[in-house]
C-alpha cells in the first residue's frame, strides 16, 4: 500500500512558496522603516539648517545696517574665527590708493553687463602705534572699454582718502570657477596671498568692497557687494517629510492589496 502524501497537493515542495511570503513581507517592512527614518532625519536636519540660516541672515542684515567702524589691523597670526567675525561688517579706513598696482577681476555689474572689478591695494595711514598695513580694496565695476586707467583718470583719486565699505574674507574657490591668470593680471577669485606676491605687497587677510559712495567721473562704480543668502531649507524639509508620508501611504495600500 503506497505511503500517504504529506502535502495537500501531493508534492513535498508545494508549501515552500507560501513560507517565503512572511520573510519578504518582513524584509519589505524593514526597508520601508529605514527609508522613512532616513527621510524624517533629513527633514529634521533641514529644519535645523533653517534656524541656523535664519539667524545668519539676521546677523548679516544687522551688520550691514550698522554704522561703519574702523577696520582693525590683522596680524599674520589672525585665526579664521577672528577673520570671520569681520565678514560682511561695514568698515572705514584712511590711507592712499596704490593705483599703479591695480588688479582686474572678471565681473558683471548689478544689471548684468560684462566688465571688471577694479582691485587696488590701499596703504593705510594714521594707524595706532605706527602700525602699517595694506588692504586690497575692490573699488567697484567698470565696463570692458574702461579697463585702461587712462579712460577713467578722474577716478584715480590721489593722496589721502577715507574709504567706507564692506569687509570680506576670501573664500575657497568653487570648482566651477576658472583658475586665476596672474601672468595676465586677470582674476576670477580673490586670493590675497597670490595677489600680494603679484603686486609686491603684503596684503591683509581680509579685503574691503567699497560702498556706493560716488567717485569723480563715476567710475569705478562701488556698491557691488552681493550679500543675499539663499534660504530654501523650509522647502527641502517639507519635501523630505512629504516623501516619508507618501512612502508610508504607498506601503499601507500595498499591504492591504496583498
Amino acid at each position: 500500500m503506497p505511503a500517504a502524501d504529506p502535502s495537500p497537493s501531493g508534492s513535498p515542495h508545494a508549501g515552500r512558496p507560501a513560507s517565503k511570503k512572511p520573510k519578504r513581507a518582513g524584509l519589505l517592512l524593514v526597508l520601508v522603516v529605514l527609508a522613512v527614518a532616513a527621510m524624517l532625519g533629513l527633514g529634521t536636519w533641514q529644519v535645523q539648517r533653517l534656524a541656523w540660516k535664519t539667524d545668519l541672515i539676521g546677523q548679516r542684515a544687522a551688520s550691514l545696517a550698522a554704522d561703519p567702524v574702523a577696520l582693525p589691523v590683522f596680524g599674520p597670526a589672525a585665526t579664521p574665527d577672528e577673520l570671520a567675525e569681520w565678514s560682511f561688517r561695514r568698515v572705514r579706513m584712511t590711507g592712499r590708493f596704490l593705483h599703479d598696482k591695480e588688479l582686474y577681476q572678471a565681473a558683471k555689474s548689478l544689471n548684468g553687463n560684462s566688465g571688471y572689478h577694479i582691485l587696488t591695494p590701499f596703504e593705510r595711514t594714521g594707524l595706532p602705534g605706527g602700525a602699517a598695513q595694506t588692504v586690497l580694496v575692490s573699488r567697484g565695476w567698470v565696463p570692458l572699454d574702461h579697463k585702461d586707467p587712462a579712460t577713467r583718470a578722474a577716478g584715480q583719486i590721489p593722496g589721502e582718502v577715507t574709504v567706507t565699505g564692506i569687509a570680506r574674507v576670501p573664500g575657497t574657490n568653487a570648482w566651477v570657477v576658472p583658475d586665476n591668470r596672474p601672468s595676465e593680471n586677470f582674476w576670477f577669485t580673490i586670493d590675497t596671498k597670490v595677489m600680494g606676491d603679484f603686486v609686491d605687497e603684503t596684503l591683509a587677510p581680509v579685503y574691503v568692497e567699497a560702498d556706493a559712495t560716488p567717485v569723480p567721473g563715476d567710475l569705478p562704480k562701488g556698491g557691488q557687494t552681493r550679500s543675499e543668502l539663499p534660504n530654501d531649507h523650509l522647502q527641502y524639509a517639507i519635501t523630505w517629510y512629504a516623501l516619508a508620508i507618501s512612502l508610508i501611504v504607498i506601503y499601507v495600500v500595498y499591504r492591504r492589496r496583498h
